[in-house]
């Protein structure tokens, strides 16, 4: 019976700090979504090792970063804290001055990754109405 307490104590103890870090990356995902559109990455932390996550804010238009934060740590009373130097920078300078930390690393290849697709997408939108205008030609032939 005294295991089976134990069990539920820690299930309950795990529910609220995992409860507690969401509220904390709610928070920050929506202070960082102010100053643009957002990327995230993560590295998953041990026992040894410290996980991070990385939230960077970033201008469409010309595709620099304009505010980031970072949390990072083995427990979740850590809290998210801002990069410094990093706003204003554009993708590729934040590749070469951040190029020792793998998770900002991550979140630039994902902003990176967004603008291909979005050009994969004006393509085959392109390509749609190339279709949809040649069927008209064929209709009217006939």
């Amino acid at each position: 019976m005294k295991v089976i307490i134990a069990l539920v104590i820690l299930y309950l103890a795990n529910f609220a700090t995992s409860y507690y870090l969401h509220k904390k990356y709610v928070a920050s995902q929506k202070r960082v979504r102010q100053y643009g559109g957002v990327s995230t990455a993560r590295v998953k932390g041990s026992l040894r090792k410290k996980g991070k996550i990385v939230l960077l804010a970033f201008n469409e238009e010309d595709d620099t970063i304009t505010y980031g934060e970072k949390f990072e740590g083995i427990t979740v009373f850590s809290k998210f804290e801002k990069i410094e130097g990093i706003e204003g920078l554009t993708l590729d300078e934040v590749e070469s001055k951040f190029e020792d930390e793998p998770v900002i690393i991550q979140a630039i290849q994902y902003i990176m990754e967004r603008d291909t697709d979005e050009g994969s997408d004006k393509n085959e939108e392109i390509e749609q109405e190339n279709i949809e205008e040649s069927d008209i030609v064929d209709k009217t032939t006939v």
